[in-house]
């Protein structure tokens, strides 16, 4: 469900009779509902009852699952699609301020495509609301990582960088192409990459934003409030910027599970095959460069 839309400004199309579009300021849609930063971003975003979300996921009743009568809230509408249905995910970003795209997978996937995928999904979406006579886009806000920037991991010992890269190389080189073709477009797509190190659950501690250090651990709700905080950024400070979101103070969990991804990251990278039996989620199938 949703409630009234805050401070709605009326977009008017063109002289030929098209739809109008209202886009409001605390509006936003979440790509990636049911993930680790999916769920961080519905926390933060409802700590304000003033915000309204669009909850994009794969499966409803999982989202419903992690966040019981999250499809019942009156600041939630809950889309359930894929990102193959653009129809629908047009309709889900329609009228927003900001579109969180935070689908990913946690482990070193070979032939992982998600993030490009998950960009050509929604740059189709947007030029179906343009064809439509929208006039104003939704700012993207897209979850990258620290490692993809040598600048922001300066104070990492280069040994330690070498290995993430390697652990999670199938990953870093499916963001940084996606990331690629997010910038090709910045001539009509504002975009921010969120380059944060490495991620842990815990409390919300207080954040910064950085443009040249990146501090590892960070919770999920740190960087989501960080995510939201660039979101309603009214200038264009962070428009095409990496920008990491850093814990304020010290005391934030060891995120040790991050351990068990670098050894499996790893394994998977080495022996690609092992991913059949020890990965989180179904093997992709290798494809040629989208």
């Amino acid at each position: 469900m949703t409630g009234r839309l805050d401070q709605p400004i009326r977009v008017s199309s063109s002289s030929t009779p098209r739809e109008d579009y209202t886009i409001a300021m605390g509006q936003y849609a979440i790509l990636g509902a049911t993930g680790n930063t999916g769920q961080a971003l519905l926390d933060v975003l409802l700590q304000s009852p003033d915000n309204h979300i669009h909850a994009y996921c794969r499966s409803a009743s999982k989202l419903n699952r992690l966040h019981p009568e999250i499809t019942q809230h009156r600041q939630v509408k809950v889309w359930e699609g894929s990102l193959e249905d653009i129809s629908l995910l047009s309709e889900c970003i329609r009228g927003t301020r900001a579109v969180f795209m935070v689908v990913a997978i946690p482990d070193n996937m070979p032939y992982c495509t998600i993030a490009q995928d998950c960009t050509n999904a929604v740059l189709n979406a947007l030029k179906e609301l343009q064809a439509k006579g929208c006039q104003s886009l939704p700012k993207l806000i897209v979850l990258s990582s620290a490692s993809l920037e040598d600048s922001l991991c300066a104070d990492v010992p280069p040994l330690i960088h070498r290995v993430l890269n390697i652990a999670a190389g199938n990953l870093y080189s499916d963001l940084a192409k996606a990331e690629r073709v997010l910038r090709a477009e910045k001539h009509w797509v504002s975009t921010t990459f969120v380059k944060p190190g490495g991620l842990v659950h815990d409390v919300q501690r207080g954040h910064t934003l950085s443009t040249t250090t990146a501090k590892t651990p960070v919770s999920f709700l740190d960087v989501a409030a960080g995510m939201v905080e660039i979101a309603n950024a009214d200038d264009k400070r962070y428009d095409m910027m990496n920008v990491s979101v850093n814990a304020i103070g010290h005391g934030t969990a060891f995120p040790w599970k991050g351990v068990y991804y670098v050894m499996t990251g790893l394994l998977f990278h080495f022996f690609p095959w092992t991913y059949k039996y020890f990965g989180d989620c179904p093997m992709a199938k290798p494809k040629k460069d989208l």
